[in-house]
């Protein structure tokens, strides 16, 4: 990025403000650009913070997975034997891969963080590291009632937290980079709870008939995975502009 880009950048951070017209933004110092409210700062080492969790989490779920423990000769009977844990270490795997693509989306509007923002961080970053061991529940009992609709009820919460992030960031927009408008802020709220909606159904269906949940959560992701869901908030982005455009 260019530093005229970075100057245009701040110039229309300064003008948005919060949205009232007086062209002042009230988490910067208008003529410094720097956050004037204490616990206020870049996100940069909030970031670090978030990708170094996750990529922990997810190195540690497959150092879960036992090896075979019997003569050589039955080795690949018991790696058979292993495959519905493999499966499910590629079932939370992908599952994690999916909200951390979704904060580092959330991470790409965000300008700053300031005291509230970086607790909703690190209460999510407390579920994910609690991941390894409802995933290895799971792996463990992956039909039995309790396993799958605690490893839901967890995902649900991590899902209702990363929901709430975007929520925080839109109700205070100096904490965003310039450009999202707020028709846009407010459309998008929403669509970052469905993740968890969909966790939540599934955990529904998982209490009612274990496997049916287990399917659920395998299938909740594949919106995200595919694209599918960025392009609908690319969508809404699109309509919003082109009624900005027709109203001119």
């Amino acid at each position: 990025m260019s530093d005229d880009d970075d100057s245009e950048r701040d110039a229309g951070s300064t003008s948005t403000g919060t949205g009232t017209g007086t062209g002042t933004d009230t988490g910067t110092d208008p003529q410094h650009g720097v956050p004037e409210h204490p616990g206020m700062g870049p996100t940069r080492r909030l970031e670090a913070l978030i990708d170094g969790v996750f990529a922990i989490v997810m190195t540690i779920i497959v150092i879960e997975i036992e090896l075979p423990k019997h003569a050589a000769e039955s080795l690949l009977a018991e790696l058979g034997g292993n495959v519905p844990t493999l499966l499910g270490y590629a079932l939370v795997f992908v599952t994690l891969g999916t909200v951390w693509f979704g904060n580092r989306t959330q991470s790409d509007f965000a300008r700053y963080a300031d005291h509230p923002f970086v607790w909703l961080n690190l209460l999510m970053l407390m579920l994910v590291a609690f991941v390894p061991y409802t995933a290895n529940l799971l792996a463990h009992y992956p039909t039995e009632r309790v396993a799958v609709v605690t490893y839901g009820v967890h995902l649900t919460a991590i899902t209702v937290v990363h929901g709430s992030l975007w929520w925080y960031l839109t109700a205070h927009p100096w904490l965003l980079h310039a450009g999202l408008t707020k028709p846009y802020r407010s459309r998008s709220r929403f669509p970052a709870f469905t993740l968890a909606v969909g966790f939540a159904a599934a955990t529904l269906l998982g209490l009612a008939w274990p496997i049916a949940g287990l399917i659920g959560y395998l299938l909740v992701p594949v919106p995200y995975v595919s694209g599918l869901y960025y392009r609908w908030l690319t969508s809404l982005a699109k309509s919003e502009t082109d009624r900005e455009e027709a109203a001119e």
